[in-house]
C-alpha cells in the first residue's frame, strides 16, 4: 500500500493525491489517504482510495519518535520544504511507503494523466446559482477564467510567493484576446472577492464570482474548468483549474517566477506544463 499525507487546501491535496495515485498505479497496489492533519476536500471527486489499517498510522504525538527509531510500519518519503520540482528518484520508489510532500508537478503523474482526469471528475451536479453560471460559461464563446490569489499570500510568512500584479493580468488577457474570435469575457475567481470587486479592473468585461464561500472552493474549480482559456495565479488551486480545463484548444497563462524572494531555493520550473505561456508577474 502507498499512503499519502494530505495537508493544505484543495489544490495541494489534489497534487498529493495525484502523485500517490500514480505511484500506486505503477506498482499495482492500493492507495490510502492520511487525512488526519487537514480537512479533506476530495470527497466530491471520483477518487480511488482504500481504508488505511490503523496499525499503519501511529498516533501523531509518537510519530516522530517512531520514525526516528524506524519502528513504524511504513518508511517515510518526504519532500523538502519549498518543493524542489520533479525528482527522478520518485520512479524508483517501491511499495509500502508513506508520502509526505506537495509534489507540485505534472511530471509526477505524467504517465497516467487520463486516469487523474477521470479521478477528478465531479460526482455531483452544480446547483442553483452555480448551475446558472455553469450554463452561462458554456454558452460564452470566448470566456476566460482568471484567478486572483490574495489571502495568506499577504502574510509575511508567505512572502516567498508574491502576488500577481494588475499588469500581469491585463497583459495575459490581451494575449489571449489575440487568439479569440470574439471579445473575451472574463470570469474572475478569488479568495478575496470583495477586494477584487472594489479594486480590480480590466479593460474587458468581467464578472467576479462572489457567491461561493471558502468551503465551496470546489464549485469555483468546477466553473473554472468549463472556461475556454485560463489566466492562473501562482496558486495550486488555479493550476488545477487550468490543467483540468475541458477545451482542447485552451490557452493557459501562468505567472513567472512562481516564487519571489526565495526563487533560488524554491524550485518552480517543473510546475509549468508544456504549452503553457508564462508572463512576468
Amino acid at each position: 500500500m502507498i499512503v499519502t499525507r494530505l495537508e493544505g487546501r484543495l489544490g495541494n491535496q489534489m497534487f498529493q493525491y495525484a502523485a500517490g495515485r500514480a505511484l500506486a498505479l505503477r506498482l499495482g497496489v492500493y492507495l490510502g489517504l492520511d487525512d488526519r492533519y487537514c480537512t479533506s476536500h476530495l470527497n466530491q471527486f471520483n477518487i480511488q482510495v482504500e481504508n488505511i489499517p490503523q496499525s499503519l498510522l501511529p498516533r501523531s504525538r509518537f510519530r516522530k519518535l517512531l520514525w526516528k527509531l524506524r519502528l513504524h510500519k511504513l518508511p517515510e518519503v518526504k519532500e523538502r520544504i519549498g518543493g524542489g520540482g520533479w525528482k527522478p528518484q520518485f520512479e524508483k520508489l517501491t511499495d509500502n511507503i508513506y508520502l509526505w510532500g506537495y509534489w507540485q508537478s505534472e511530471r509526477f503523474f505524467q504517465n497516467c494523466k487520463d486516469v487523474i482526469r477521470s479521478d477528478f471528475e465531479f460526482t455531483t451536479q452544480p446547483q442553483g446559482e452555480n448551475l446558472e453560471i455553469y450554463q452561462e460559461i458554456q454558452e460564452t464563446e470566448s470566456c476566460i477564467s482568471l484567478h486572483v490569489r490574495r489571502g495568506d499570500y499577504l502574510d509575511p510568512k508567505f512572502r516567498s510567493y508574491g502576488i500577481c500584479s494588475q499588469e500581469y493580468y491585463e497583459q495575459a488577457i490581451r494575449r489571449i484576446a489575440e487568439h479569440c474570435d470574439a471579445t473575451p469575457r472574463v470570469f474572475v475567481f478569488s479568495d478575496d472577492p470583495e477586494w477584487v470587486t472594489d479594486h480590480f479592473k480590466l479593460s474587458f468585461e468581467m464578472r467576479v464570482m462572489t457567491h461561493n464561500s471558502a468551503d465551496q472552493a470546489i464549485e469555483d474549480l468546477r466553473l473554472m474548468t468549463v472556461c475556454k482559456h485560463h489566466v492562473i495565479a501562482n496558486s495550486s488551486f488555479s493550476w488545477w483549474g487550468g490543467w483540468l480545463g475541458q477545451n482542447t484548444n485552451k490557452i493557459v497563462i501562468a505567472p513567472s517566477p512562481w516564487f519571489d524572494a526565495y526563487e533560488k531555493t524554491f524550485t518552480s520550473e517543473d510546475i509549468y506544463c508544456r504549452g503553457w505561456m508564462r508572463l512576468e508577474k
